[in-house]
């Protein structure tokens, strides 16, 4: 009976803070990840277009040609 009861107590414990600490910080840097590829894919897209502005500009001749 003791050992049921001890099993009982340990599937039933509260989570350590460490532990929930650990996975907050693996979550952290799942978003982080995730955050920094959309940074980097909107990067390349405003690139994209600032180029394609220059060069329409450029052939409506409302810039200057160097």
């Amino acid at each position: 009976m003791n050992n049921l009861l001890q099993f009982w107590r340990y599937i039933t414990r509260p989570t350590k803070h460490y532990e929930l600490a650990a996975k907050e910080l693996e979550s952290a840097k799942r978003n982080y990840l995730e955050h920094k590829t959309h940074q980097e894919y909107y990067s390349t897209l405003c690139s994209f277009e600032t180029q394609r502005i220059k060069r329409l500009e450029q052939y409506l001749g409302l810039t200057e040609q160097s």
